[in-house]
């Protein structure tokens, strides 16, 4: 488990070591490309904005969301990009 709050006090992203698959969970979605959750839908975004980058340190090969479909090529590339531009 990867406490990841923000989009909840208690939200968290999960890490299945022997299979590489990380489940992002609602930290960030992936619907058209990787985004954040609405902020109207976050209890606090600056947070979920912070947490996520616990995500870019992980080592995973497959990044699964809770919206929109996996990511199996380079994953964790991705989201780092993703996070450098925030």
């Amino acid at each position: 488990m990867v406490h990841t709050p923000g989009h909840s006090p208690g939200h968290a992203s999960y890490l299945h070591e022997d299979s590489g698959v990380l489940i992002t969970g609602d930290a960030i979605f992936n619907v058209l490309g990787l985004r954040w959750p609405p902020r109207m839908l976050c209890s606090n975004f600056v947070m979920t904005q912070e947490t996520a980058h616990r995500l870019g340190e992980l080592q995973y090969t497959t990044a699964a969301f809770t919206h929109g479909p996996e990511i199996r090529d380079r994953p964790r590339e991705a989201i780092r990009k993703f996070l450098a531009r925030q």
